[in-house]
This record gives C-alpha cells, sequence and structure tokens, in this order.
C-alpha cells in the first residue's frame, strides 16, 4: 500500500511539475527562447554547466544533514538524494509558494528509506538551512555594496533596513535550530481561525511525530555542530557560485560588470523575488528584480529583460532534467527503513545548549 501510495504521488508531482514547464514555455515563447539563446551563444553552454557543481554543493550539503550517527541515515547514495534534490528544486520553481511541490515531494520520496520523522525533519532542516545561507549572502551581499559601491542616501536606509532585518530572521532561525519549531508552528495555526479546524485535530492526532521532528531538528545544531556548520557553510557557497551567473550571461552583450556588481545584481535580484515568493518561477518578480539592480549600477534596466529571460530559460533546462530525473528509479535493495515505522532513536535531551 505504501509503495502504490509513493508511485501515486510521484506521478502527480511529475504531472504538475510537467504542466508547469510546458505552460512557462509556452509564456516566454519558443521564438524568444531560441532568440535569446542564439544571443548568449556559447556562453550558454557555460551558464548551463555552472549550475551541475551548484547543486552538487546542494545535495552535499543535504547530505550532511541527513547522516547522522543512525547506521540506517547513512547508507542512502549520495546519487539518489542528488536526484531527488534536483527533482525538488524543479518542483519548488515551478510552483506558488516554491516549497509547496518542492519540500512535500522530498519528504515522499525519504520516507520509505529515513521513516516519515527523520524524512521531515531533514527536508525541514534542509530547508531552514537553504534560507540561513540566503539571509547571510544577503546581509553580505549589503556589506559588500556598502563598501564599495557608491550609493544615494535613501537606498542606504533601505539597505540597513534590510540588513538589520536580516539579523532578526536569523535570530529567529537559530531559536528554531536550537529548540524544534514543529510544534510551535503547528500551535501558531492551530490558533488562526481559518486553520484551526483542520490544524487542532492534526496537531493533536501526531503531537508524538511533532515532537520527535523537533528532536531531530535541535540535535543537528546541539550534536552536530560540525555537520551544522558544514551544511550552512556549504550553502553559502552554493548562493555565492550564483552571481557569476549574471557576470557570465552580461558576457555575450559586451557589458563588463565586476565580480561585486553581479554579487549585488544577484542579492538584489534574489532579495526581491523571494519578497514576492508566491509567483511560480518567479513570474514577473524577476525581472523587476534585475532592472532595479542594473539601475542602482547606472547600467541600462532594460538589460534586467534580457538577463531574466536568459536565466529561466537555464532554469527551464534544469526544470525538464530534474522531472524526468522523477521517473528514473534507482536501486532498492538498501532501504533500511518502512515507511510505517521510524527506527530512529531519539537523543538525549542534553544535547541542546
Amino acid at each position: 500500500m505504501g509503495k502504490i501510495s509513493t508511485n501515486l504521488g510521484r506521478n502527480l508531482f511529475f504531472a504538475l511539475g510537467l504542466v508547469a514547464m510546458v505552460v512557462i514555455a509556452w509564456c516566454i515563447g519558443w521564438d524568444t527562447i531560441v532568440a535569446h539563446v542564439q544571443k548568449t551563444g556559447w556562453w550558454f553552454i557555460a551558464i548551463i554547466g555552472m549550475w551541475l557543481p551548484i547543486y552538487l554543493i546542494n545535495t552535499m550539503a543535504f547530505n550532511t544533514i541527513i547522516r547522522d550517527d543512525a547506521p540506517e541515515h547513512r547508507i542512502v547514495p549520495f546519487l539518489h538524494v542528488f536526484k531527488i534534490t534536483l527533482s525538488g528544486f524543479a518542483l519548488k520553481a515551478a510552483t506558488p509558494l516554491g516549497f509547496v511541490g518542492g519540500d512535500p515531494y522530498k519528504i515522499m520520496e525519504f520516507k520509505p528509506m529515513l521513516g516519515v520523522e527523520k524524512a521531515t525533519s531533514s527536508v525541514l532542516l534542509y530547508t531552514m538551512t537553504h534560507i540561513s545561507a540566503h539571509c547571510i549572502f544577503w546581509a553580505l551581499s549589503i556589506v559588500v555594496a556598502a563598501l564599495f559601491l557608491p550609493m544615494k542616501l535613501s537606498l542606504s536606509i533601505v539597505l540597513l533596513a534590510s540588513f538589520v532585518s536580516f539579523v532578526i530572521l536569523l535570530t529567529l532561525l537559530w531559536r528554531g535550530y536550537r529548540r524544534g519549531m514543529a510544534v510551535k508552528a503547528f500551535n501558531f495555526f492551530a490558533r488562526l481561525p481559518l486553520l484551526k479546524k483542520w490544524v487542532e485535530p492534526f496537531k493533536d492526532k501526531y503531537q508524538n511525530q511533532l515532537s520527535k521532528i523537533d528532536t531531530q531538528i535541535s540535535y543537528l545544531y546541539g550534536a552536530r555542530r560540525k555537520a551544522f556548520f558544514t551544511a550552512l557553510s556549504l550553502e553559502v557557497i552554493a548562493r555565492i557560485m550564483n552571481c557569476l551567473e549574471v557576470y557570465v550571461i552580461l558576457k555575450p552583450v559586451n557589458v563588463d560588470v565586476s565580480l561585486v556588481e553581479s554579487v549585488v545584481v544577484y542579492s538584489f535580484m534574489s532579495l526581491f523575488t523571494n519578497i514576492l515568493f508566491f509567483s511560480p518561477m518567479q513570474i514577473g518578480t524577476r525581472e523587476g528584480g534585475f532592472a532595479l539592480a542594473l539601475r542602482a549600477l547606472s547600467l541600462p534596466a532594460g538589460l534586467g529583460i534580457y538577463v531574466s529571460l536568459v536565466t529561466r530559460v537555464r532554469e527551464l533546462f534544469w526544470m525538464g532534467v530534474g522531472i524526468l530525473l522523477m521517473k528514473v528509479k534507482m536501486r532498492t535493495n538498501y532501504l533500511a527503513v518502512k515507511t510505517e515505522q521510524s527506527e530512529y532513536v531519539e537523543t538525549p535531551q542534553k544535547m541542546v545548549p
């Protein structure tokens, strides 16, 4: 029954991703896609290829979180984690709110291998680490912009306010790492009038499982601090590598930008699109983010459309790869944990400082 349910879920996610990819490609237009690939020339191969090591670094971070001291959590092959990670990113890019598609899919895929509590806590921890890396990257980008780029007083005030906001968000995430956040999140949603009717029964029914998930979340920061900082560092490195894409995309149109300016452009776009995170594939928000960033650097805002379209074509390519990987069957004789049972041994509470 569990295998049938997983296969059904995988097929539904595959259909969702495929439809979203076709719709997005149709919205961009085949002629536009071809024209921008031709305009970018051979550089487009470099743009596509540079994302492979980025996704591998993301997978290394995720794998670091998964592989704790329990033997049954150290037997999932790296390539299997890579496959699920890439497919998760594809669904995240295709769906509104991002995590609505990617995170449930990853939990579904890891559940037969790790058990529901470990699968859920690992995915939540990776998402928290991914968000933390974004905040650190944005904060560092603000420092870089302040040190190396001239800016107006109004922009300086906005950046200062943003920096303070990132520090506050990081503080909240750190509290989540130390104490867990699953139970608190469900307690919060259970108090909301529109959600209380559905959330309250679920919270009461799965209180024990939610507590185990929180225990495993706090375990990473409390007892596996080296793994925690390794995963976080890998994610920050991946964010910095993302910035090289802007530098490479502008090369074919003879626009010279420094690496520092590339960091600022990408961070502005990333911040703008994440604020408006409910848009699938950041439709409209990415163009605006690139245009604002380029304008702030006294570059033609129209270049934002070109840069955005090239990144969309690249994203369509990797989205297609991720969706197709959902249909690739991996060897399953290493599975040690059944879907219905979790053999994870709870860790002592003294691990949380």
